[in-house]
């Protein structure tokens, strides 16, 4: 059955369910919306995501939004013995701890962070709005940094989902131009996600 993702290439949500997609091996069509491209207040797609935001993933019959949502339906069901999504209770459980963390605890911090240094003329920023920003999303790093001091991936030896999730934040923070903390360990972590094909390709150039 056709497979279908809704969104634009520099979206971060999009390219969590992009780069897991590749890792699955899925095939797989994608539209561009959003961004320059708009259409997402058009009827059709409000119709199947009532946020007006991407991705939206149409999988044969079944629509599915939320980006961390997608990637948990993928792997339940097109890889449910993979350890991108581990399926033993208290291992899941960090997956799914960590993914709503990114969710919640870093996205609106970050988003402020990317948007005044890289959607926003130098003479325009709000200066005081950037440095909350970078203060708030710089503490969420700093719980990753301490995560990574034990741990290959953020939640164990081996990457899953969350890794994805959380790489594609770490590649905006580590190259956009501000003063931050040196963070060693998610350095070396990055350093190993960039041995992702699909990572390295398609998101590890120029932040836009």
């Amino acid at each position: 059955m056709p497979r279908t993702l809704y969104g634009h290439m520099k979206s971060s949500n999009v390219m969590k369910v992009v780069w897991l997609m590749d890792e699955l091996g899925l095939a797989y069509e994608r539209i561009d919306l959003g961004n320059v491209f708009g259409g997402l207040e058009e009827d059709d797609y409000r119709g199947m995501n009532p946020t007006s935001l991407v991705p939206t993933l149409v999988d044969g019959d079944f629509t599915i939004w939320e980006s961390n949502a997608v990637m948990r339906y993928l792997c339940n069901a097109y890889a449910p013995t993979s350890p991108l999504y581990p399926a033993a209770p208290k291992l899941r459980a960090v997956v799914d701890q960590w993914l709503d963390c990114q969710q919640t605890q870093l996205t609106r911090p970050q988003t402020v962070v990317f948007f005044q240094l890289i959607r926003t003329a130098p003479e325009k920023r709000d200066t005081p709005a950037l440095e909350t920003a970078i203060r708030e999303a710089g503490k969420v790093w700093g719980w990753i940094e301490q995560r990574l001091a034990t741990h290959e991936y953020i939640c164990g030896q081996t990457m899953t989902i969350a890794d994805i999730a959380w790489a594609v934040h770490a590649h905006r923070w580590l190259k956009m131009d501000f003063d931050r903390a040196e963070l060693p360990n998610l350095k070396a972590w990055y350093a190993r996600m960039l041995k992702h094909q699909s990572f390295r390709q398609k998101w590890a150039g120029p932040v836009v």
